[in-house]
């Protein structure tokens, strides 16, 4: 009879697994249902706006409606906008929050290719799902945790090559993981760091120099395969329009000189570490200043754990190089020697060689991030993977100890106690600060009342004044318009040429230019901000005043903002 009912519980526990798999995906959309709409200011300054461009082939009519934000690849953004234009709000929310909870997910999945352990790998997904960052952002459309699905799948793929190693078509495998770091890459250029640390990290995995070369060799092709097949297109896109392939990141890099980008442009590395030693206690500094590498408050200990970890696993293992030296004890010199080596201490290459890749991708894409950005969210692929990278240090840290130590023993006997510590604390103090700016639900995403100064069936400039985001609004408003963005520090030569060409077709079919404020009401009736026709002036519109105003409600969910158009003639 016992044997019975173990027989049965195998049976079920299949299928036990899947559901507690799908909870992933089903918690997160229910968490974004808790939170609320998304209202974050990237979405109402371009995620809507470049999206409905690319779909609407504005892109040859505006000018700059979301700033220079309007040249971002809007692949990412395509789903996104059809879900808010075609689906209720909350629905939206659910099947954003679903995808992002593929993340942690996938990390279930390596942390069990890992361990062999499914207790391991659902005490790191639960921390990876609630961490600091990664729970900020559920049900939001900057893109980030919508990026790490793809990216934690291709280091599923690359451990699921190392188990491969020297059958048939090992390098597809390879190719393939790098294929998709460099697709989720591609989506959203800011987080080609952890593709760089997802490819590089290809290198640690055992062999000759000519196996690892021919290894790293078919992960970056497949990378830039991977690149091109999500961004490639918009990328030539900007080339021939821009001449600057990468124009809306400001930075040429000493290669492109878009005569579109205004100097001096920036070389990344804005809000990173000044020095090596500097960058050496960033991981460490952010956890008691998280405004130093973000725009909110957050708590997340997974990543900067995994960071201190790590360290102790180099010191640990140059003290043992150091004693090795020194000739008073035969070990293995390093944790991250070479496979065989590492074999004979951990009974496994494979085991060593899925350590090793995971340690190297973390430290690699950390390194590149720092040096390039320095900015959180831009690493949230990472974050949602250090629960499971700090298995791996945690598994090299007991490989020190020699094979006949006791410490060998009950350091494997004591990991999955420790892992399940380590998560639990992780995510006991993990706290997200807020969730960017969310609105209640409304029954729809976004609405405006077509103003009345619109309303002559002409082709009219809007002009953005005042600074706030209003690329959400573009798409509200007729077609006919031509949308021309808050543009004063981009005006340089060739962008004149630009604005100036959209004024012309207004003028030809005999339309008016008007103005946009957003929450700035017009004050003494048709008054205006001061230096709104100096403004207009400088775009190539002089002697304008304010003939008449309106006052819109643009609905945001539940929530609005007044906003004000402000037709714009001769004195």
């Amino acid at each position: 009879m016992p044997g019975a009912v173990r027989a049965g519980a195998r049976a079920h526990a299949p299928g036990l697994r899947r559901a507690l798999l799908l909870a992933f995906p089903l918690g997160c959309a229910l968490a974004a249902l808790a939170i609320g709409q998304d209202a974050n200011y990237d979405l109402l300054n371009y995620h809507y706006y470049i999206a409905y461009a690319f779909l609407h082939d504005r892109l040859g009519v505006d000018v700059y409606a979301a700033q220079l934000q309007s040249l971002i690849n809007p692949l990412l953004d395509v789903p996104i906008y059809l879900l808010i234009g075609h689906s209720p709000p909350r629905l939206e929310a659910a099947v954003v929050g679903a995808v992002q909870g593929c993340g942690p997910l996938l990390v279930v999945l390596v942390a069990h290719r890992l361990t062999r352990s499914w207790v391991v790998g659902f005490a790191t997904g639960v921390a990876a799902a609630v961490a600091g960052g990664f729970a900020a952002q559920i049900g939001n459309s900057m893109g980030d945790t919508i990026v790490a699905v793809p990216l934690v799948g291709a280091v599923l793929l690359a451990l699921q090559a190392v188990d491969r190693r020297g059958a048939p078509g090992e390098l597809w495998r390879w190719a393939l993981a790098g294929a998709l770091a460099g697709a989720g890459a591609g989506l959203k250029l800011s987080e080609l760091p952890v593709a760089v640390g997802i490819v590089v990290g290809l290198v640690a995995v055992g062999g000759s120099l000519r196996d690892r070369a021919k290894r790293l060799g078919a992960g970056a092709a497949g990378g830039v395969a991977g690149v091109a097949a999500t961004s490639g297109y918009w990328s030539w896109f900007l080339w021939v329009h821009y001449g600057d392939p990468i124009a809306f990141t400001q930075a040429s890099f000493g290669i492109f000189h878009s005569p579109y980008v205004p100097k001096p442009r920036l070389a990344g590395g804005g809000y990173g570490p000044r020095s090596v030693l500097a960058g050496l206690s960033f991981p460490l500094r952010w956890v008691a200043h998280p405004l130093l590498v973000g725009e909110i408050r957050f708590r997340e200990l997974s990543l900067p754990l995994a960071y201190i970890l790590a360290c102790f696993l180099v010191l640990a293992g140059a003290a043992r190089l150091l004693w090795r030296a020194v000739g008073r004890r035969a070990v293995a010199a390093s944790p991250l020697d070479d496979a065989r080596v590492v074999a004979a201490e951990t009974g496994t290459t494979r085991d060593a060689d899925a350590d090793r890749y995971l340690i190297v991708t973390f430290a690699v894409s950390l390194a590149v991030w720092m040096k390039v950005f320095s900015i959180y969210r831009y690493v949230l692929p990472l974050e949602v993977l250090s629960p499971v990278v700090i298995v791996a240090v945690l598994r090299r840290l007991a490989a020190l100890a020699p094979a006949t130590s006791p410490w060998r023993a009950r350091a494997a006997g004591g990991l999955v106690p420790t892992v399940l510590v380590v998560c639990a604390l992780c995510a006991a103090t993990a706290w997200p600060g807020n969730y960017w700016l969310r609105v209640p639900f409304g029954s729809r995403y976004f609405s405006l009342q077509l103003p009345h100064v619109l309303d002559n069936d002409k082709t009219d400039a809007v002009v953005e004044v005042g600074g706030q985001p209003m690329g959400f609004l573009f798409p509200q408003l007729p077609q006919r318009l031509v949308a021309i963005g808050g543009i004063g520090n981009l005006l340089t030569p060739a962008n004149r040429v630009l604005v100036h060409r959209a004024l012309a077709r207004v003028r030809r079919d005999g339309g008016d230019i008007d103005v946009v404020f957003v929450d700035v009401p017009p004050r003494h009736g048709l008054s205006t901000p001061k230096g709104t026709s100096r403004y207009l002036a400088r775009l190539g519109a002089p002697g304008l005043v304010a003939r008449a105003c309106d006052v819109e409600a643009a609905h945001i969910g539940a929530g609005f903002e007044p906003v004000t158009f402000c037709r714009f003639g001769p004195r």
